[in-house]
């Protein structure tokens, strides 16, 4: 399962990264924003832009494990 690990960076701005890795630690995506306000801001919206990412680059995560078939035995009970 994909996760994501953020940092919140100030200097003259607040910046939030956040990077997908899968479980080999490979990047999947990585992005910036700068974010008005201070750290307490960027906490705010750092799992909404995390989900941007994701969703906004959706080929290049794998899809989702297929539920396992119903077994057909014939009847219904």
């Amino acid at each position: 399962m994909p996760s994501y690990n953020s940092a919140i960076d100030i200097q003259t701005e607040t910046i939030l990264k956040v990077t997908w890795t899968d479980e080999q630690g490979n990047i999947i995506v990585s992005g910036e924003k700068t974010v008005k306000g201070g750290p307490e801001e960027a906490a705010k919206v750092e799992q909404a832009f995390a989900e941007d990412l994701r969703r906004n680059f959706a080929d290049r995560f794998p899809p989702p494990p297929e539920p396992d078939p119903m077994p057909m035995d014939g009847g219904m009970e």
